[in-house]
């Protein structure tokens, strides 16, 4: 339980970090960077072995980590956005409520899996809650346009993952050697984007990627340990209705977020949601 709480935490300062880098006057995209070297060099480390390039080019998912590295860097920095434009609360609930994406697609490559009633009722009461949860003032239409391409964005992120963690990866070894080349690519795509736009590379940019880092890979690193001693069942409803309340709490306590009853009332259906979603 420890773990799983440590998940918590660090997944939602992910959202603090990014809500901080505008008070530090940080380049998020150049932070999101180094974040990903961090990461990359934390896995390889915690790892512990030595990594083969002969033997990695064999895997038959090598080709879907350049598409998923590009992809890590282009949804991590719209998180990054829209936490900055719309709040901390709003992109946790963008992130986390994407979840029915992933829930449905698993049906396009496991057709015998049946649907409950109670998981059909929790998608709708899903998109019912980011609708609520999403309601805001008609000047905002356009960082809600943000919140929207993250929403779908991370869940079809996670489908991504999923397709690929349960039909192409092989082992825990194998799963760990993919994480370490998807972080790499992502620095690798990041990296080039910095260069090609001539921008000088700060410091203080770098240092906010370090911080950024450390618990964007401990978030995963805790979650499969969560994973393995608790189950899904456990883990994946505490930890998408731990993330939505600690992150509205940390919104409306430090950041001054203001949040209508509409708002609310969405925060806890998405609650709800969750738990119908995951439930057996």
């Amino acid at each position: 339980m420890i773990s799983l709480c440590l998940t918590i935490v660090f997944t939602v300062s992910l959202f603090v970090c990014f809500k901080e880098f505008v008070k530090k006057n940080i380049d998020t995209h150049q932070a999101i960077t180094f974040n990903y070297l961090t990461a990359c060099v934390i896995a390889y480390i915690s790892h512990n072995q030595t990594i083969d390039a002969t033997q990695i080019m064999n895997y038959n998912w090598i080709y879907h980590t350049i598409f998923l590295g590009i992809f890590f860097v282009i949804m991590f920095n719209i998180m990054g956005k829209t936490t900055q434009n719309l709040g901390v609360s709003i992109a946790s609930m963008s992130s986390k409520m994407s979840l029915i994406i992933p829930a449905l697609a698993v049906l396009l490559y496991d057709p015998n899996i049946e649907l409950k009633k109670t998981t059909i009722f929790g998608v709708l009461l899903a998109i019912l809650s980011v609708y609520l949860t999403f309601k805001k003032n008609n000047d905002q239409k356009k960082p809600i346009t943000l919140a929207i391409i993250l929403f779908f964005g991370a869940g079809i992120l996670d489908s991504c993952l999923a397709y690929i963690n349960n039909i192409l990866i092989g082992s825990k070894d194998e799963s760990q050697k993919f994480i370490i080349i998807i972080f790499f690519t992502a620095f690798s795509t990041g990296i080039l984007k910095i260069l090609f736009n001539k921008k000088t590379i700060k410091i203080k940019n770098i240092v906010a990627g370090v911080i950024l880092g450390i618990p964007n890979y401990y978030s995963i690193y805790f979650v499969l340990d969560s994973l393995k001693n608790l189950g899904e069942t456990v883990v994946f409803p505490t930890l998408n209705i731990g993330v939505v309340l600690l992150a509205t709490i940390i919104s409306v306590s430090f950041y001054n977020e203001k949040l209508s009853y509409t708002n609310w009332i969405g925060v806890f259906l998405a609650c709800l949601s969750i738990i119908l979603i995951l439930a057996l």
